[in-house]
């Protein structure tokens, strides 16, 4: 037999270890990405449950001609939202809308509505 040097398993087995760091390195990529894409979802459905049950507690509020302390729970195939409506004076009132996924994910904001002019002021977002 001849004195072969080993020149194809060195090779071969750093080849090997190229491939299996690039395919780890592709792999932590998509996990990234696709954790990524969930939280953006989230934050959406938070951002419309918001708006939902903002439009929902205007309507409530609608035929109230004077601020009286209410609680209760608005339910949506999409999650849940809490509301605490307190009064301030006779004509405002400061509602807490608390929104809640499925996935126990939270927002909530807080917000003086006017009953005489119908309209929502001094927003805070308490996230």
């Amino acid at each position: 037999m001849k004195n072969e040097k080993g020149f194809i398993l060195p090779v071969t087995i750093a080849i090997s270890f190229l491939f299996f760091l690039i395919f780890t390195s592709q792999v932590n990529e998509y996990r990234t990405e696709k954790a990524f894409a969930n939280e953006t979802e989230e934050i959406l459905i938070l951002e419309n449950l918001m708006q939902l049950g903002v439009g929902d507690i205007k309507v409530k509020l609608q035929d109230k001609e004077e601020s009286a302390e209410l609680t209760g729970t608005f339910n949506y195939p999409t999650g849940t939202i809490t509301y605490r409506v307190v009064p301030l004076t006779t004509t405002t009132a400061q509602i807490t809308l608390t929104c809640k996924t499925p996935q126990q994910r939270k927002s909530s904001a807080k917000f003086v509505y006017n009953y005489e002019t119908k309209e929502i002021s001094s927003w805070f977002d308490l996230r």
